[in-house]
């Protein structure tokens, strides 16, 4: 009987992340996504023509002109899945997209529904950071015996695993023009946290397991940086969720997010870098493992002159009927790719 529970506890997690049960919900705030990536490419683009023309300003230019005689970009949309906070069909009228998922099977379902082709949308994995159903199956396992020592040695063993096999990018190597990176960070190991929980198991008791947790959340935060970063030509948008609230209490969010999008605009306004460590917004109002050490790795980019952000806001997610996000939305240049 315990055996069955167990199982019936992954199966429904993974029939939960293979929902479309919240797309209709999720309309507004995935055309806004959408729009943020087509006008942060338009000003992408717009500025590269100003450079090349030595214009200081065209009031007439479009995406639409400017590809008349440019090729379409290529757009990598990273843990793309079902694609449920992306118009696909919309930006597919800008660019040539590649969605990138080990569930493949959710990328195809999520090009057919947007009628693409697959010259116009590819579907492919790669292997980043890439943990097997056996693995977290094994996991589970472990949650009935709850033994700290053994948990977190297998999963230090499935973190040394799981970077020992990594696939080699070359670096210099420019597969996509943009990437898109939307609440990816914080479910590369979410299945091993999520168990973790739907066993109630607490924390407190379990130090070994929750180090391991939190280890293998800063690896696979730097796997996809570095993945991102060696793959992309120009520029990169982000969404990573800060903080979650009871969908009621939306309002405190939208203090919240005025707040930080007016700190932020000064901030990036100076191009001020030495942020105190009391005031970094993020690692002060980031609670969502994955997503704080994904945007601490941008950070320390930003200030390594890597990349540069060009813009940040908050946004309101609605996850599902009674959780909301508060996510992070961010546009960053690569440095020494195509824009100086």
């Amino acid at each position: 009987m315990e055996s069955e529970r167990v199982r019936m506890i992954y199966e429904k997690m993974v029939q939960t992340e293979n929902s479309d049960c919240m797309r209709e919900t999720w309309r507004e705030y995935r055309q806004w996504m959408t729009e943020y990536v087509r006008s942060g490419m338009e000003q992408f683009y717009h500025r590269r023509h100003l450079a090349e023309n030595k214009k200081l300003r065209d009031a007439d230019f479009t995406l639409e002109q400017y590809f008349e005689t440019e090729r379409k970009p290529v757009v990598a949309v990273w843990g793309a899945g079902r694609c449920n906070d992306l118009e696909l069909e919309t930006l597919s009228r800008y660019a040539d997209l590649v969605l990138i998922d080990r569930e493949t099977d959710w990328t195809l379902q999520a090009r057919e529904r947007a009628g693409l082709t697959e010259t116009q949308c590819r579907c492919v994995n790669l292997d980043f950071w890439e943990i097997y159903e056996e693995e977290e199956q094994h996991f589970e396992k472990l949650l009935c015996e709850a033994d700290d020592d053994h948990m977190a040695t297998y999963l230090q063993q499935v973190a040394q695993s799981v970077a020992a096999s990594e696939t080699e990018i070359k670096e210099g190597v420019d597969l996509f023009d943009f990437s898109v990176v939307c609440g990816l960070a914080s479910q590369l190991n979410g299945r091993f946290t999520g168990l973790f929980q739907a066993y109630g198991l607490e924390a407190q008791k379990y130090p070994r397991t929750v180090s391991a947790l939190r280890e293998m959340y800063v690896q696979g935060a730097a796997a996809l940086f570095e993945a991102v970063q060696t793959t992309t030509r120009s520029a990169v948008f982000t969404a990573n969720e800060l903080y979650a609230v009871p969908a009621a209490k939306d309002d405190v969010v939208q203090a919240d997010m005025e707040q930080y999008d007016a700190e932020w605009e000064e901030l990036l306004a100076t191009q001020d870098m030495g942020i105190p460590e009391e005031n970094r917004k993020t690692e002060n109002l980031c609670h969502v493992t994955g997503s704080g050490e994904f945007l601490q790795r941008i950070e320390q980019a930003w200030r390594e002159k890597s990349l540069s952000i060009e813009h940040r806001c908050g946004r309101i997610w609605p996850f599902s009927d009674e959780k909301h996000y508060f996510m992070d939305v961010l546009t960053a240049y690569f440095i020494n790719k195509e824009v100086k």
